[in-house]
């Protein structure tokens, strides 16, 4: 490209302007990118978690098939979640347990009525 007389009285050619402002762009749209990129790993990330909850309560009819749902409980066994029948799970399982107010309760004796 030829120079203009404008280039001859200012200090850069008018190329470099435009310059400027694409690099302002860029930066804008770098910047916009990452913010998006931090938005899509958490998207991810609760993508994943959520998936896991999934399987979780889908877990339920592999593990209690011929159980009825509202005796199944969730408990945890060494910090691992776990479904737990509160009527056909026997004193040794409920022993093995991560102890909390509902497992005291049931490993209570139960009074026979007269």
């Amino acid at each position: 490209m030829e120079p203009s007389i404008t280039d001859y009285y200012n200090d850069y050619p008018s190329m470099i302007k435009i310059i400027d402002k694409l690099n302002e762009e860029n930066n804008h749209l770098q910047d916009e990118l990452d913010s998006t990129k931090g938005e899509l790993d958490s998207t991810k990330c609760e993508l994943d978690s959520t998936k896991g909850e999934l399987e979780f309560y889908k877990s339920i009819f592999k593990t209690h098939r011929n159980s009825v749902v509202y005796n199944l409980y969730i408990k945890y066994k060494d910090k691992q979640r776990l479904w737990i029948d509160k009527i056909r799970t026997d004193y040794y399982e409920l022993k093995q347990l991560d102890e909390d107010g509902d497992i005291k309760e049931w490993l209570k004796p139960v009074r026979c009525e007269r």
